[in-house]
């Protein structure tokens, strides 16, 4: 690999993210066994940390540049940096006010109790009789019998929990429950049991096979969509006439890197069940199906295309 090889953002954010995990957590032996693991997992890993340590040997903690001018420079940064060349790529935004700390533009999951990287899904017992899910790329809080999703979304299943996330609070009743936060609203839906969903201007209470979307001004009751909502705690994406341009943008949340379609075979629609763990396949499916094609610049650029 060339040492001036330009990183992948998803990368470059995920060694800034434990970056802050770290300085947050000094001495945490068992943190630190998970970064090692992570830096083996993959060349591109090695070489990300390589590159942020030379900043972070240039600036004190509280010093760092934020996000936007961060990820560029770690991208396209020689592996041999001088102290000199570091000041002087990062001294554009040093000198633009940029002294915000880096732990503000990166997403909510360094230092929660429980996450998950990208494509990946973690079953924790949180005790009481309590377990929960992650799904990819999520971060949740722990605090006794409440629980707090911080991103992403998490499978609830209990005899009695709460649980909040940005617009509601929940209340399990032996209950199986999924949280999942999205743009502009929480999705709840119910597997098994029931739940009462508390927001500010009201509640409800639902049944398996409901589901709710709370946002900051109203409740509004969920059908049933092309997409299996509780298909991915058994590692799978389950689809019904779903349009093409949707069915991407949630396979785009199990993969690294960016995955994109293009605009004249978007609205074309598709029906299946695909395995989450293999993405690589899941796209190549899709070409079985669609008269589509794959155009992969590398493995982190991805692009759908019609067929010729």
């Amino acid at each position: 690999m060339s040492t001036a090889e330009r990183l992948p953002e998803p990368i470059v954010r995920k060694a800034i993210e434990w970056q802050m995990r770290l300085r947050a957590n000094t001495g945490n032996a068992e943190l630190h066994r998970q970064l090692q693991d992570w830096l083996r997992h993959d060349a591109h890993h090695q070489l990300a940390w390589q590159r942020l340590q030379q900043m972070g040997g240039v600036f004190q903690a509280n010093q760092l540049p934020d996000a936007a001018h961060t990820i560029p420079l770690l991208q396209r940064a020689e592996a041999d940096l001088s102290r000199r060349r570091t000041l002087k790529l990062l001294g554009l935004g040093l000198a633009a006010g940029s002294a915000t700390l880096l732990a503000t533009h990166t997403p909510p999951t360094w230092n929660a109790d429980l996450s998950t990287a990208t494509g990946e899904s973690r079953l924790v017992d949180v005790g009481d009789g309590v377990e929960v899910l992650l799904n990819t790329d999520s971060a949740l809080d722990v605090h006794g019998r409440e629980l707090l999703l911080r991103s992403g979304e998490v499978l609830v299943d209990g005899a009695h929990w709460q649980a909040r996330c940005r617009f509601a609070r929940c209340e399990g009743q032996q209950a199986r429950v999924l949280l999942r936060e999205r743009d502009g609203y929480s999705e709840v839906r119910v597997e098994r049991g029931e739940v009462l969903v508390f927001a500010e201007f009201g509640q409800r209470r639902l049944r398996a096979g409901e589901g709710l979307g709370v946002s900051a001004r109203e409740m509004t009751p969920l059908g049933k969509g092309p997409l299996d909502p509780f298909g991915w705690a058994r590692g799978l994406l389950v689809v019904n006439d779903i349009r093409l341009g949707d069915f991407v943008a949630e396979a785009g949340r199990y993969r690294q890197g960016w995955l994109g379609c293009d605009k004249t075979v978007a609205e074309l629609h598709l029906s299946g069940v695909f395995r989450l763990d293999e993405p690589s396949v899941m796209l190549r499916n899709i070409t079985h199906l669609l008269p589509v094609k794959i155009i992969e610049r590398t493995r982190w650029w991805v692009r759908i295309v019609p067929v010729a």
